[in-house]
């Protein structure tokens, strides 16, 4: 017996989210299909992306979420929706698709389904709670032919239609049913990859998280965060996880919350204490199949003995957060589980770790989430929105797998689809809405020449990254070997920190100039990087440089001044070299 580990072709790709039926309108607005979509497998080939997330496969409610059709209001996950055509087309697709390099994962609602769905009727045994206004999965009940029902709706996904692997909504639930799941595939020859919305990441069941390190979510960019500014010394320390760290609340059934962030020094009140006691890995074997799940200890004193304890929260740095109480409203994350023994005057807590050693890391440049209720009406839910500076130096070229959403490549207008509502269930509101998932993609932007520039320099930047696939490509937490660093600069402003990948022939220079109203200049400091005086130096991507020359000395190097255009411009934003060692 084996775990069936991650594929190594998960680390080269570059993931593009599609929503079937508002990518394509051959006849209107939600009317894309199947059949429409291959079409535009050309023009993906021809942007370089080489996975398709596919968020619309699967029979679901038209109306349920926002006012429309959704991948995530299920009626049945082992049937295709009829509106995006039948199993040939949708075969067909996946064909075209594989030919063209791409690779195919379906969404996969891990929850539940609608509760007018058939199964509901078929098998009520099936569920016993609710969320999201539908009807829960019982996974923890001990019914046998829900769980055989479930592997042989996915694996008949990868064995009749040849998909490549899937997301998962929310939740795993049952990492042992997708542990078979790849099994099974794999004995046909097949190597599937699985990637979670959340996580946790666990070798042998889930390959890598979807907001791995998110550079926008729900609400917009991420402004406080350091990858936006230091992208590869934050990959660096999250890989080494440096400064990773834990606070905790433990919550009472009297009321009293204790919070490991207070200080009440000066008062009667008590602060919990908490002791990191290492990781261990452990083996799980359920049946015929096996996957390894990493485990962090904390040792917890300093708390109240005499109370009942109704929950305790962990939370990250990132803010992820684990509960020892999953049955509690509002929370949905039932992987982050907490295990809590108590020994005498401390706890003794045990959690999964959100990425574990191993598993690869991501970038998520932007998702169908983006726009979530309540998100400002005037504004664009798209992350980058033309900067090159956040599509190129923070997402497509640091060491994590990217992900986003279609139409950010040529910096796509927003256009909400016409019911779409800005509140979760609709409630008969039709205006102000702004969830990206419900943007109705308009192709004839792609005729703007600035949308059109948006759109050939995206394409030199995938491009890059597949070029020099051995260096720029997603890397896994406690990977051994890093070719990557930062570089001293000189600049008269501030600018994010440069950064360089290598080998024995060549170093990739990155660097960036997030400034929409004027170029900047920089210089590098190349003397702990190079030791040769005969370098060969070509532009990648960004205006040629000040002193024209193709050979230069590491002397001459750290003299040459380079211009970064103004970002938001035809290859401004980001100044991309490469440097041939002599």
């Amino acid at each position: 017996m084996t775990i069936v580990d991650t594929p190594d072709y998960l680390k080269h790709l570059v993931i593009y989210e599609i929503a079937t039926k508002n990518f394509t309108s051959p006849n209107g607005p939600q009317s894309g299909t199947f059949a429409s979509l291959t079409k535009k497998i050309s023009y993906l080939k021809e942007l370089g992306i080489n996975a398709i997330w596919l968020s619309g496969h699967q029979w679901c409610d038209e109306k349920h979420f926002f006012n429309i059709w959704t991948e995530y209001a299920c009626i049945r996950p082992d049937r295709l929706d009829e509106s995006l055509g039948s199993e040939v087309e949708f075969r067909t697709f996946i064909e075209t698709a594989h030919e063209a390099g791409i690779k195919v994962f379906l969404d996969v609602i891990t929850h539940g389904v609608m509760k007018t769905s058939p199964l509901v009727m078929e098998h009520p045994n099936w569920f016993n709670a609710e969320s999201w206004g539908m009807f829960d999965y019982d996974w923890y009940g001990d019914h046998p032919d829900l769980d055989e029902w479930w592997i042989e709706t996915w694996f008949r996904y990868v064995r009749d239609f040849d998909v490549d692997g899937f997301r998962l909504d929310v939740a795993h639930y049952r990492n042992d049913l997708w542990a078979k799941i790849r099994h099974k595939s794999k004995a046909i020859g097949k190597d599937i990859a699985i990637i979670a919305e959340n996580g946790p990441a666990i070798r042998g069941v889930v390959d890598m998280l979807q907001h791995g390190e998110a550079i926008s979510h729900n609400y917009g960019l991420n402004k406080s965060s350091r990858i936006l500014h230091d992208p590869i010394g934050y990959f660096k320390d999250r890989q080494q996880r440096l400064g990773e760290n834990y606070t905790l609340k433990i919550f009472y059934k009297d009321g009293t919350v204790q919070d490991s962030q207070e200080n009440h020094w000066y008062e009667k009140e008590r602060v919990p204490e908490i002791f990191w006691e290492g990781y261990e890995r452990q083996t799980c074997v359920i049946g015929d199949v096996m996957y390894e799940n990493q485990i962090g200890k904390l040792t917890i004193k300093n708390y109240f003995e005499e109370k009942k304890i109704e929950n305790i929260q962990l939370k990250d740095t990132i803010g992820q957060l684990w509960n020892s109480n999953i049955e509690l409203e509002g929370i949905i994350e039932v992987d982050f589980r907490i295990t809590v023994k108590k020994d005498k005057n401390e706890l003794q807590l045990e959690f999964p770790i959100r990425i574990q050693d191993g598993q690869l890391l991501s970038t998520q440049i932007s998702c169908h989430d983006g726009g979530w209720i309540g998100f400002p009406s005037n504004e664009n839910p798209y992350c980058a929105q033309g900067s090159r500076y956040l599509m190129g130096y923070v997402g497509l070229l640091s060491p994590g797998v990217p992900v986003f959403m279609a139409g950010e490549e040529f910096n796509a207008d927003y256009r909400p689809l016409p019911n779409l509502s800005p509140n979760l269930f609709g409630d008969g509101v039709t205006t102000g809405a702004r969830w990206l998932y419900g943007n109705w993609l308009d192709w004839e932007q792609l005729n703007d020449s600035l949308k059109n520039a948006m759109f050939q320099d995206v394409k030199r930047l995938i491009a890059i990254r597949h070029k020099y696939s051995h260096l720029i490509h997603g890397y896994r937490m406690k990977e051994a070997i890093m070719p990557y660093a930062t570089i001293d600069y000189s600049s008269e402003e501030i600018l994010p920190t440069p950064y360089y990948y290598q080998d024995e022939q060549r170093i990739i220079v990155v660097a960036a100039n997030p400034n929409i109203d004027r170029a900047v200049t920089i210089t590098f400091d190349f003397s702990q990087v190079l030791s040769t005086n005969k370098n060969q130096v070509t532009v990648l991507f960004g205006n040629k440089t000040i002193n024209q020359q193709q050979e230069f000395s590491i002397h001459e190097l750290n003299k040459t001044q380079w211009m970064i255009e103004k970002d938001q411009t035809a290859q401004g934003g980001v100044l991309i070299l490469e440097i041939q060692k002599g």
